[in-house]
């Protein structure tokens, strides 16, 4: 019994050995490895606020890693690379945006105030990220571009909710889709105002209207 505890008690001490030795070389060279929670929250808010304050010219992995506290390459555990780190951040707002959106639209008095809050909430979105856009290079668009059919069918679903409470139930019509992608297209290039959607709004959907 003596011996297997002693046995037991050696293992332990040479564990704890070994443990000291190990931080002790570590931190004397700089090299302790560095454990960080929560790593891709951390580098995509640094990310944002970076990109704001300096701008898409402005903006490098290396500065994001500097304010992080990381590796650059660390970085790129996560993100292949500036322009699909971007993407991702446009992403993760985007879904704050249709949190809102969504919130607005539940509140919504009539179809009317539902499409105002979405045309209002996708504007402010391309609003906030428009300068960016100016400078970026097209790969960055083009990776957001991709999820442009997840984007209208989220709209378009949004669209469908308030039918169904607004037009006496009735269920979603085919044309809901297009009606999803005018929305987007009008909120971003702005070349229709909201005045002018409404008014299509009404004619498209007169029952929900009176």
């Amino acid at each position: 019994m003596m011996s297997m505890i002693s046995a037991r008690t050696a293992v332990d001490l040479n564990k704890a050995v070994l443990y000291t030795l190990y931080e002790h070389v570590h931190i004397e060279v700089g090299s302790m490895p560095k454990i960080i929670e929560n790593a891709r929250e951390l580098i995509l808010e640094t990310s944002e606020k970076l990109l704001f304050q300096a701008g898409y010219n402005g903006f490098t992995i290396r500065k994001v890693a500097r304010r992080c506290g990381i590796a650059p390459g660390t970085i790129f555990n996560y993100f292949a690379s500036k322009e699909t780190l971007i993407a991702a951040i446009m992403a993760k707002d985007w879904a704050d945006f249709l949190a809102e959106i969504k919130k607005e639209c539940n509140l919504a008095k009539d179809i009317a105030a539902g499409v105002s809050a979405i045309y209002k909430g996708i504007e402010s979105f391309s609003g906030k990220y428009e300068s960016i856009w100016a400078g970026c290079s097209g790969s960055i668009i083009d990776q957001f571009r991709k999820h442009h059919v997840m984007l209208r069918q989220q709209i378009a679903d949004i669209l469908s909710n308030l039918l169904l409470r607004f037009a006496n139930g009735k269920k979603a019509l085919p044309v809901i889709h297009i009606f999803a992608e005018t929305i987007l297209a009008s909120a971003v290039q702005k070349d229709i105002d909201l005045a002018s959607l409404l008014q299509f709004t009404s004619l498209l959907f007169p029952q929900a209207a009176d």
